[in-house]
């Protein structure tokens, strides 16, 4: 009889909640398990899974949505109905597929499947990303069999068997030379760059404000790197008309766009965050407002109060805000990369495969 080495992963909605699971889900099956996603049917998951040929699962689950509209009451209305037709699936699924463990790295799908395998002989795990804590993380932790949290920070809201693992990141976000992401990129390795990411799907506020701020970068002669977003492309794709100003809708070779990079204008969401910290770039951080607990200003605010980050509010958005701070990084060789280095957890895959199968073995 074959021997049953099967873990579950359920988490996504983004990217910051799907690649952490994508890594912890490699580093299993280097150590010779057999790794299953979950997923959600509205999530960047639906598509990057099935690119990725990963074994996968999509539930007919949607967050809660904050922002007032008739759609999102209509969606909010729905919740009640599809949490439970999702609960009765993810049950009949663990019980067909008898997993060793869940992990959950947050996102709207991965609480179900956690709470479903409460009180059985399945271990239950939580990656937290985020400085403060996801509704799943502060309602499940105590129930859970461990919390691996990315920043101490999240000690203070959380009880439970916690340890402090950071995030885990993925293989390819490496440091390749200016000179060769510049040529990859068609761009001047001479030049000084800046890149500008608005999250997996990009950001309509931090784009109409390039698209009021964008001749800084030609007059300074800087290379700008902006990544709009799918949906939002077609509306700025126009604006590249200057060798200087690379208008992208989404990066698949991440690695490249930070190496080419000085400095990084970004969200703060927590595996943005601690990829460019990884990779030693001064960052501007933008938090998302709408984010769920207002978790990624404590991401920002936890860098920024370190002198690792700079952190720039969206109220904050007048013209020019970000380029000053631009040219206060330049002209002072402030090294705040260095200092966000430091602050991370380098050998998070292998903190967290390892208590997985700690807890598996007991």
């Amino acid at each position: 009889m074959e021997e049953n080495k099967t873990i579950l992963i359920a988490g996504g909605g983004s990217g910051g909640h799907l690649f952490p699971a994508l890594a912890i889900g490699d580093e299993l099956l280097l150590r010779g398990y057999k790794v299953k996603y979950v997923g959600s049917k509205y999530g960047i998951e639906k598509t990057i899974l099935k690119k990725l040929k990963k074994e996968h699962y999509l539930l007919n689950i949607k967050g809660f949505q904050r922002t007032f509209s008739i759609k999102n009451v209509i969606t909010n209305l729905l919740f009640p109905f599809r949490f439970i037709i999702s609960y009765v699936t993810i049950k009949i699924l663990i019980k067909k597929i008898n997993p060793l463990a869940i992990i959950g790295t947050g996102g709207y799908a991965s609480g179900i499947p956690l709470l479903a395998s409460l009180n059985t002989n399945i271990k239950t795990i939580i990656h937290e990303q985020n400085s403060y804590p996801g509704i799943t993380t502060r309602k499940l932790a105590s129930s859970v069999d461990c919390v691996c949290i990315s920043s101490q920070e999240s000690n203070k809201y959380i009880q439970g068997n916690i340890i402090h693992t950071g995030i885990p990141l993925r293989n390819d976000i490496i440091d390749i030379k200016k000179n060769k992401a510049c040529e990859y990129l068609g761009l001047d390795k001479s030049k000084k760059t800046v890149l500008v990411i608005g999250g997996s799907q990009g950001s309509e506020s931090i784009n109409k404000y390039l698209k009021k701020n964008y001749q800084f970068y030609i007059d300074n002669n800087y290379q700008l790197i902006w990544q709009c977003g799918i949906k939002h492309y077609s509306k700025y794709k126009n604006l590249n008309i200057n060798k200087n100003i690379k208008i992208l809708d989404f990066i698949d070779k991440m690695e490249y766009v930070y190496s080419a990079s000085d400095i990084v204008v970004s969200r703060a969401g927590a595996l943005a965050v601690n990829e460019i910290a990884l990779m030693k770039k001064n960052m501007i951080l933008i938090p998302l407002p709408s984010s769920a607990a207002n978790h990624q200003y404590y991401n920002a605010k936890y860098f920024s109060d370190r002198d690792a980050a700079i952190l720039i509010e969206e109220k904050e958005l007048i013209d020019g805000v970000i380029e000053k701070k631009i040219l206060e990084i330049f002209n002072t060789n402030i090294d705040l990369g260095f200092n966000a280095n430091n602050l991370i957890m380098k050998d998070a895959k292998n903190k967290i495969v390892d208590k997985v199968i700690n807890l598996i073995e007991v």
